[in-house]
């Protein structure tokens, strides 16, 4: 391989669109009772009455997992002092729907089972490129960090001679969706538009000069 001072090294991105095939689903499950034993209760009742839909929609178990569990005083200051006000139990649940033709379904079940409790934090859509499709981005990447090192070498006062390495930087890089306001328990879902994702290829290429 040549020497990395008789050469240039750059880094080149190519992006392909491919279309959305599932989405990940973040559910948060929250109670507000006297004593924290009560809100844990009614808390845990709501996040069962979740998985029972999710179950009979025709999500797998091996789809939903639990994030977070906490119980904390709700603490509020009065008069000057601090006092507790009941206790706030919370459950955060992330769920994987890979037949986005469920989506609005489930929402709207998860809703009407769990009411109040329920708040829908983040429904985040994505879909894995073909090979081809990566193909197509990867001959992007290529050509826009050949764009780059030809530009290197005429400011320079080089010419651009051949490849002499090449990296793909952390393989497929795909980024995060947008995140969705959250729609509070009660409310009908709204349609899911199933869109798009993007998938990013970056490499990094080494040219020797002739």
């Amino acid at each position: 391989m040549a020497d990395e001072q008789t050469g240039v090294t750059v880094t080149g991105v190519g992006s392909v669109r491919v279309p959305t095939t599932e989405a990940a689903v973040r559910l948060r499950i929250e109670s507000r009772q006297p004593q924290p034993g009560a809100a844990l209760r009614e808390a845990g009742a709501a996040v069962t009455r979740a998985v029972d839909v999710l179950r009979a929609v025709g999500v797998p178990d091996t789809d939903v997992r639990t994030e977070t569990v906490s119980v904390s005083p709700n603490k509020v200051w009065s008069e000057d002092t601090e006092q507790i006000r009941g206790y706030d139990a919370q459950q955060t649940v992330r769920v994987r729907v890979a037949d986005l033709a469920l989506l609005d379904q489930l929402l709207g079940e998860l809703v009407e089972a769990c009411g109040t409790a329920l708040q829908v934090d983040d429904v985040s859509l994505s879909g894995d490129a073909t090979e081809s499709a990566l193909a197509e981005a990867r001959q992007e990447a290529v050509e826009h960090a050949h764009a780059k090192a030809t530009d290197y070498a005429r400011l320079t006062g080089r010419s651009l001679g051949r490849a002499e390495s090449v990296v793909e930087l952390g393989g497929v890089f795909r980024p995060p969706p947008p995140r969705g306001r959250p729609m509070a328990a009660g409310l009908a879902p709204m349609p899911v538009a199933q869109g798009e994702d993007n998938s990013t290829v970056s490499v990094q290429i080494h040219w020797s000069f002739e």
